[in-house]
């Protein structure tokens, strides 16, 4: 475990907003920032980050923390090892991280297979350097894919003797298990033969580098070659859902570069990279699954879809497009309805620069709906129209009026052939959900409780909660309120929250600071290894975000005392009532109600009174 002296400086230096941004986009509202939560299926940005505070918090789903808690939930990983990799992510080198390091554990069945693909690998990149490997060299030629890209893409042949390239792998020590493993063999044929064999040879790497598995495509056609393509099968090394194309050489450059290209295959890859755009993956298909989608949110920049013109590739773009927009990726559409031609096509026929020009023709996601609507579907039935209007809807919504506003209108009656006049109609029937996301961020939209005529419920009022929540936050700000609260109030009534000023009270016991750090003492109760860990950086950083207080004195501390007193004793006076009038007697329990009554009445007459002798002060004075 790492001292609190280092996780104090790392977290000292780390701009939270920095460290989120590295998973997810951020946008700057106010002195704070917001996000789209990548902890429940958000569609607003319903993440709030301080970097004041250091402090982020999802007031949806409640989840909150530090910029160590963040990574630690997100990587869903250990307390130690968000640490480094939040060090790592702010560039914070120290030798105590090294000293102090625990080695990530490996499977250590996958070890074998990792020495056996790489072997493979080895043998193809050879192979295509060879007499026979000269059809393949060809190929690439005839594609421009020069010696320096067939090296950085590392790109191979794979013999036309399938058996001979399994008896070079048992040569090296691998067995039969482990080549069916990596996918080379199919164990249950009676021929033990590369299941790529005659082909060329693309790897297929993870996010790290290591190749996991090969996409073979065929060069000629041939009886025993049927297939344009085999992809290994799915198995311990290879998850086609967790690797996109190239992604371990994009994800730096896409980083520096702030956006990415999404392409549909291998050479698209490649003729980008011929002309200097090298933040290029490709989804080896039609769709994005989680993980796939996890990697792309993690490059934290503009995704730029690019797929094939025709109708398969636009169907594919529409539903690439609903994936990221749920994802809460920031995205944008290479415009292309119509043209056939991919990016490799297009650099062949057309050159360099006529490519460069086709890849910025970026449009925004819902003009590239609309035009999908308006080409490609007829929208016969109003059933059909109604249902696309219903869809954008909250998109126009979102659009501030105006210009743009009444542009996307015309598009979307153009496209659902209803008049103008009818979409604003139900444009105005829409909640406005930004009022109450508002009212979520400031703590206003709270809730209440069920109150009977004392103002209490049997569990607690709006007063008492509103009390203790004020004193916990002036608690979290300010070290004199620790102090008053140690000195003068016996316990909060709400648990969590008890737990929370103890945490408080050892902090200050501790620290020499005299301003709390409320980033630091998250670290440090997650560290001790609360079993409430979670619960406690949710409390308390949905509280110091909430600044809808007056400011800190002893005075309101003792006002916060008083209410919390008063509406505690209403509970157990609630509390005891109840209990008396159980199990008695009708007589019994009417005259224990007609006693409860009077002593409410004396008790309503003192307070007028005292109010009374007040107010004749106050005029006196």
């Amino acid at each position: 475990m790492y001292s609190d002296e280092l996780i104090r400086e790392i977290l000292a230096r780390a701009d939270i907003v920095e460290v989120i941004s590295a998973y997810i986009p951020v946008i700057q509202k106010g002195r704070n920032f917001v996000a789209v939560c990548p902890f429940h299926d958000d569609k607003n940005p319903s993440l709030s980050i301080s970097r004041e505070k250091k402090i982020f918090k999802c007031f949806v789903c409640n989840t909150g923390g530090n910029a160590i808690t963040f990574v630690q939930k997100y990587e869903k990983i250990g307390f130690s090892e968000a640490v480094r990799k939040v060090a790592e992510i702010i560039n914070f080198n120290d030798p105590r991280l090294q000293s102090e390091k625990t080695v990530t554990k490996k499977d250590p069945s996958l070890q074998p297979l990792i020495a056996c693909i790489n072997d493979l690998q080895a043998y193809y990149a050879y192979s295509l350097s060879t007499e026979e490997g000269a059809p393949a060299r060809e190929y690439l030629d005839s594609r421009n894919i020069d010696a320096g890209q067939r090296k950085d893409f590392m790109i191979g042949y794979a013999p036309k003797d399938g058996e001979n390239t399994i008896k070079i792998l048992k040569a090296k020590g691998h067995s039969l298990v482990t080549i069916e493993a990596i996918g080379a063999i199919d164990l249950s044929n009676t021929s033990k033969r590369d299941v790529n064999e005659g082909r060329l040879v693309f790897p297929l790497c993870d996010p790290t580098g290591q190749v996991v598995g090969f996409s073979a495509r065929r060069l000629v056609k041939e009886t025993h070659i049927s297939q344009k393509y085999v992809n290994t099968r799915e198995g311990k090394l290879f998850h086609k859902g967790s690797i996109l194309y190239n992604y371990h050489r994009a994800k730096t450059e896409a980083k520096q570069a702030k956006y990415c290209y999404l392409l549909e295959g291998f050479m698209d890859v490649m003729a980008l990279d011929k002309v200097g755009i090298r933040s290029a993956v490709a989804v080896m298909g039609t769709n994005l699954a989680a993980d796939q989608i996890k990697l792309l949110r993690k490059l934290n920049c503009e995704i730029r879809l690019c797929l094939d013109g025709d109708n398969a590739g636009q169907m594919a773009m529409m539903k690439i497009v609903g994936q990221l927009t749920k994802a809460g990726i920031a995205f944008r559409i290479v415009s292309n309805p119509g043209d056939l031609k991919d990016p490799d096509e297009i650099l062949q026929e057309e050159g360099a620069e006529a490519l460069i020009a086709k890849l910025n023709n970026l449009v925004d996601p819902y003009d590239f709906q609309l035009n999908y609507f308006i080409n490609t579907k007829k929208l016969s039935t109003q059933d059909e129209r109604k249902k696309v209007l219903m869809h954008f809807l909250p998109v126009v919504k979102d659009i501030p009026p105006g210009i743009d506003r009444e542009d996307f209108v015309v598009k979307l009656s153009s496209a659902t052939k209803y008049q103008p006049e009818a979409i604003y109609r139900e444009l105005a029937k829409i909640k406005d959900d930004k009022n109450e996301f508002e009212e979520i961020l400031s703590g206003k939209n709270e809730g209440s409780a069920d109150y009977d005529s004392d103002g209490a419920s049997p569990y607690s009022s709006r007063r008492l909660l509103k009390a203790e929540r004020m004193a916990l936050h002036y608690m979290l700000s300010y070290k004199k309120a620790v102090d008053y609260f140690s000195n003068n109030f016996d316990h909060f009534n709400t648990d969590i929250y008890n737990l929370l000023a103890n945490y408080l009270i050892e902090y200050c016991n501790n620290s020499k600071e005299e301003a709390i750090d409320v980033s630091m003492l998250l670290a440090e109760i997650n560290a001790k290894g609360e079993k409430e860990a979670d619960k406690l950086g949710d409390l308390a950083s949905e509280v110091i975000m909430d600044d809808d207080w007056p400011p800190f004195s002893e005075a309101e501390m003792a006002h916060c005392k008083e209410a919390i007193n008063e509406e505690s004793q209403k509970i157990y006076e609630k509390f005891t009532y109840e209990n008396s009038l159980s199990g008695k007697a009708e007589d019994d329990r009417a005259r224990i109600i007609a006693d409860r009554a009077r002593a409410l009445q004396e008790k309503i007459k003192s307070r007028r009174k005292a109010n009374n002798g007040s107010s004749v002060k106050d005029k006196a004075s």
